[in-house]
């Protein structure tokens, strides 16, 4: 196994907060690179705000920041400042990666907009984390994923039982979509830099990301078929949700309908008598969709959920149990593949926690290492730019580091 690590020699200037381009410099940090997370005096906001999610916000154990920040150094600067900047400026000159998701008129204020560093450090990547894109009416609009992503993005909509309220969406999903875009799109910029010694400027928004992986349904729409729909009116009627004796839910993807239909017949259901029925064929049980999936229900009722996995798995027709995020934690396929580790905080306490998706199998797997504290890296960082002892001190009596 190679012990060299994919990214190793790489430097990222990370000046991101919250989710989505934080995520990215996780990613980057997992494969080798270095990854110099830059935060203000009072912090990323996402060591402040898990208690939404029943997450602890304490220096020694702080769940929301350090799935999103583990591997990276942490240092503080106040950038509202000059000097601050000009620290900025300096990693730069020996950084490879500008990674941010700060609103593009903080960034012409600081200075530190794409034009502005590209000027000043021309190697650079540039990679920026945006709402909405660059350009039209909502480019300077505040974004979350809640907003960007699952609102406007049309994914809320999607996800929703039609004529009923809209589902409360699943924080930080779109935003780890997009930090991985945005990964993907930085290595692409990394390859070109290596061939023309020129950084790109690499952009990924999180609207953009929504309409991207909703895109079947965007094509959709304009031949009429329009989301939201309703489980009882799939486009085929074993391509839904059905409800179990026990109260769990099943979901089919039953694409291969006529030639799966007379096995479902047989051994799942063990209803024969409709293997020759007006049902039995894609072409014919379109027009029979609703009556169809109300005599599927009283079918799925009749077992608890085991049973019918038993039953569809020796059928070989493709189903999952409908999991929580709690079933997941012991899901043994997780296990199984390092999609889930143990690992420590520096209070002691043992917790689970989910690893970069993509996976490189010769490779050694990396220790986990910690997300820094906030400013822990300041002073080691600076020095190796070549601050001096006296610099560092100045710059810390005047507020400027932390």
């Amino acid at each position: 196994m190679s012990k060299r690590k994919l990214l190793e020699g790489i430097r990222v200037i990370e000046y991101a907060n919250f989710v989505a381009a934080p995520i990215s410099g996780r990613v980057l940090a997992d494969w080798g690179a270095e990854v110099i997370k830059i935060e203000p005096a009072f912090g990323d906001m996402t060591r402040a705000v898990g208690m939404q999610w029943n997450f602890p916000t304490g220096e020694d154990e702080c769940p929301l920041f350090e799935m999103e920040n583990s591997g990276k150094k942490g240092i503080v600067v106040d950038t509202t400042t000059k000097e601050g900047v000009e620290i900025i400026f300096k990693l730069l000159e020996t950084a490879d990666i500008f990674l941010t998701n700060t609103r593009e008129k903080a960034l012409l204020k600081s200075g530190l907009d794409y034009e502005s560093v590209h000027k000043r450090v021309p190697h650079i990547v540039y990679a920026h984390l945006l709402g909405y894109g660059e350009k039209g009416p909502a480019k300077d609009n505040p974004a979350f994923d809640y907003t960007a992503y699952f609102a406007r993005g049309g994914v809320a909509a999607s996800l929703m039982e039609k004529n009923t309220s809209p589902c409360n969406s699943a924080a930080a999903l779109g935003d780890h979509y997009a930090g991985m875009n945005l990964t993907a799109g930085i290595l692409a910029a990394l390859h070109s830099k290596e061939q023309t010694g020129e950084g790109e400027k690499v952009t990924v928004s999180l609207f953009h990301t929504a309409v991207f992986g909703l895109g079947l349904y965007v094509n959709a729409a304009q031949y009429g078929y329009n989301m939201p729909i309703t489980r009882k009116e799939p486009p085929n009627p074993l391509n839904t949700t059905y409800k179990c004796s026990d109260g769990n839910w099943l979901q089919l993807a039953f694409f291969q309908y006529d030639k799966w239909f007379p096995g479902f017949c047989d051994i799942v259901i063990e209803r024969p008598d409709l293997k020759d029925s007006k049902y039995s064929t894609m072409k014919s049980v379109v027009n029979y969709i609703s009556e169809f999936v109300d005599m599927m229900e009283i079918e799925f009722a009749k077992r608890p959920i085991d049973e019918w996995c038993e039953r569809l798995q020796k059928a070989g027709i493709p189903f999952e149990k409908l999991q929580t995020p709690l079933d997941i934690l012991n899901d043994p396929q997780c296990w199984a593949n390092d999609f889930l580790i143990k690992m420590k905080y520096r209070n002691g306490n043992e917790r689970t926690m989910f690893t970069n998706p993509v996976q490189f199998p010769t490779r050694e797997r990396e220790d986990y290492h910690l997300a820094p504290l906030l400013g822990e890296h300041t002073q080691e960082v600076l020095k190796e730019a070549g601050y001096s002892k006296e610099q560092i001190e100045a710059l810390q009596a005047d507020k400027v580091i932390g």
